[in-house]
């Protein structure tokens, strides 16, 4: 008996809860050019989120700002990767802009890819100067997600948050803040025209390979949304929708294997009268 119990202990204490938290505010345009990135407040998200899951009891990693290269997200994922074990609790969050980019390998069947932006990447196709390589793709991202839901097994979790939107105007003004931007990343010339027919309804199933964990996504608006950042009307500081409710949530329940969190979040937003042309879009494993 006394074997059984430590056996027990042992599987409990090796089920870890890991959180890799990433936004950026800062990408380097205090004078608003229009043709570089707008800051935003992705970095603001983090700060709010990070000591929440320190809170709960997750091994927190944070990268904010300058820190948030192509090179060191992709380096952090990597370490997750590694340090991922059967049973685990892995929650991924980017609070940054977004951006169609232009398919090259033909598996999208809009012709467009989607790609976070790290913070030293650029907003245009520039032929021997800049032609996408800092781009975070989906491609890309879906090769490491699998790769944690592999390691985790079917008794983990996956939550992969996206505060980050490839709809909007990279607007900053002094009432709305925008992620994102309308024209996509191309190197054809060709013109970005969101595929509106694709998103019906706001939920989505994600195919699964024999022995990966369960993994949710949750986005904070359709495509062809704007992504609104909102104020808090206590503070003034501005956060990303998606975030801010994320954070709020967390005040009272706890992130787990549940839905109850995540509900919650989809009151929240369904609630506030600044959010109510954004959806909020939500992908399970099948």
């Amino acid at each position: 008996m006394a074997a059984y119990f430590m056996c027990a202990n042992q599987v409990a204490f090796a089920q870890q809860k890991r959180a890799l938290l990433i936004g950026i505010s800062d990408y380097g345009n205090p004078k608003e050019d229009p043709n570089k990135w707008a800051n935003i407040s992705g970095a603001n998200d983090i700060r709010l989120l990070s000591p929440l899951f320190t809170k709960q009891g997750f091994k927190t990693t944070t990268i904010v700002d300058g820190q948030a290269t192509y090179s060191t997200i992709v380096k952090s994922l990597n370490k997750l990767v590694k340090s991922c074990k059967k049973g685990d609790l892995v929650y991924v969050h980017f609070s940054m802009h977004g951006q169609p980019i232009e398919d090259l390998n033909g598996d999208e069947a809009d012709g467009w890819d989607e790609a976070l932006i790290p913070v030293d990447a650029q907003m245009k196709f520039q032929k021997g100067v800049y032609e996408g390589k800092n781009h975070l793709l989906d491609d890309t991202l879906e090769k490491y997600f699998n790769e944690i839901r592999s390691k985790i097994g079917t008794k983990g979790q996956l939550y992969v948050i996206l505060d980050a939107c490839h709809s909007g105007t990279a607007s900053r003004g002094d009432d709305e803040h925008i992620r994102g931007v309308r024209d996509g990343f191309t190197r054809s010339g060709k013109l970005y025209t969101p595929d509106r027919t694709r998103e019906t309804n706001d939920y989505f199933h994600i195919p699964s390979q024999p022995g990966q964990s369960p993994v949710t996504f949750i986005e904070a608006c359709r495509s062809y949304q704007q992504n609104k950042e909102i104020r808090n009307r206590n503070t003034g500081i501005w956060y990303g929708s998606l975030s801010y409710y994320i954070a709020m949530a967390m005040q009272s329940v706890k992130i787990d294997k549940s839905n109850k969190w995540i509900n919650k979040v989809k009151s929240g937003m369904n609630n506030d009268r600044r959010l109510r042309k954004q959806n909020v879009v939500i992908e399970t494993s099948k």
